[in-house]
């Protein structure tokens, strides 16, 4: 950790909370009530899809490394991210 990190890091600075919540930008003309629902449903599949990525990528590592282990823990987790 760095010498900064309690005075520097905090929940919205580190998770971009901010930045996050303005990337919701419904097109429609209109108040559309579900636009704003289809949007967010469809940004969080996206970022569970790069978590996915990210954990598969992880596995293939630790399966040629030899570390069978830590490849089926990491399995273990992609299995409960399908399930939400």
């Amino acid at each position: 950790m760095s010498e900064n990190y309690d005075s520097a890091l905090t929940y919205n600075s580190y998770l971009a909370v901010d930045e996050l919540l303005k990337l919701q930008k419904p097109l429609s003309a209109g108040p559309e009530h579900d636009e704003m629902l289809f949007i967010i449903i469809h940004q969080t599949y996206e970022l569970w899809f790069k978590q996915l990525i990210h954990e598969f990528k992880q596995a293939q590592r630790a399966l040629e490394s030899g570390d069978t282990h830590y490849c089926l823990s990491i399995l273990g987790r992609i299995r409960t991210i399908l399930k939400v």
